[in-house]
């Protein structure tokens, strides 16, 4: 009898483990899944823009089943110096947009931020690129600031970055 009465309690615990599970998801209004959708055929356009010269105009690095892009705007020296997850990045007029042009972080002369410490999206590309390099970077929501509300960020926002690598630590 106390066989039973301990798999009945371990089926229990696990039936109402999975039964809690709905409780996060998140519910968006139709005006919520226009705008998801529209920064998610941005992404899609920016990914199969091409240059003059017939070749794509971003860079892709894939993180975790998704997509941000980059483009060195500006190069000013050959160097070799790039960040790793240990690292504090330098950056010159970090500059955050929406994909409308509206500006959700405001022009910073100079920053510094520790690479464990900023999101996803913009890490993966800091690790990609070299000191003195200007670059615009593309980050997808589920790469930036998720699909939630977040600080003045509307949820599903894809996150546009322009900055100048100055100096890693």
């Amino acid at each position: 009898m106390k066989k039973y009465w301990h798999i009945a309690l371990m089926l229990f615990c696990v039936l109402m483990i999975t039964s809690c599970g709905d409780d996060d998801e998140l519910q968006f209004s139709e005006e919520q899944l226009a705008y998801i959708n529209k920064n998610k055929e941005y992404i899609w356009e920016k990914k199969t823009e091409k240059d003059e010269k017939g070749e794509l105009r971003y860079k892709q690095v894939v993180l975790g089943g998704d997509t941000a892009l980059y483009r060195i705007i500006r190069k000013e020296n050959e160097w070799t110096t790039t960040p790793t997850m240990t690292s504090v990045v330098y950056l010159l007029g970090l500059e955050g947009k929406f994909i409308d042009g509206q500006v959700f972080q405001n022009k910073l002369e100079e920053s510094n931020f520790p690479m464990n410490n900023i999101i996803p999206g913009l890490s993966g590309i800091l690790l990609n690129i070299h000191l003195d390099e200007t670059v615009e970077a593309i980050i997808p929501a589920s790469l930036g600031y998720g699909y939630r509300d977040d600080r003045g960020i509307p949820g599903g926002s894809t996150l546009i970055f322009t900055f100048t690598l100055d100096k890693v630590e």
